[in-house]
């Protein structure tokens, strides 16, 4: 397996770790924002194998798991659909233009636990695509 993929899925596995350590701690904006960021490395991760290039700088996690699945990664429908909740913690959670306020008021302990379980989920499955890949 490429050094590369290895060191995008420990990152994003890094990433989730803090973001339970932030739920924990009822940081939710904290808790969101590492779910975004470990869902974006691990479909970052993705792009080495299904893609055989390096990922784009792009930071919606919608947009990349769309290039993936172009090229026959999948996310079950369900969880697919909900991706896209993750993709305004990148900003929301960090800034408070975007957040039109304080970001640690941008985000509640239901949203944070959404956001964690959307990102495990997604976490796993391209753990497992990665082991089917070799």
């Amino acid at each position: 397996m490429r050094r590369e993929v290895i060191l995008w899925l420990k990152s994003a596995e890094e990433d989730i770790y803090d973001a339970e350590f932030f739920l924990e701690n009822s940081r939710f904006f904290r808790t969101a924002f590492f779910s975004q960021q470990g869902v974006e490395k691990a479909l970052k991760a993705l792009f080495f194998i299904v893609k055989r290039q390096e990922p784009p700088k792009l930071h919606t996690v919608t947009e990349l798991y769309f290039e993936l699945k172009k090229n026959g990664f999948n996310l079950p429908e369900k969880l697919e659909k909900e991706l896209f909740v993750l993709n305004k913690y990148y900003t929301v959670s960090r800034y408070p233009d975007a957040a039109n306020g304080l970001p640690s008021e941008s985000v509640d302990e239901e949203e944070a636990r959404r956001a964690l379980r959307i990102a495990k989920e997604v976490l796993e499955y391209a753990r497992e695509y990665t082991e089917r890949s070799g």
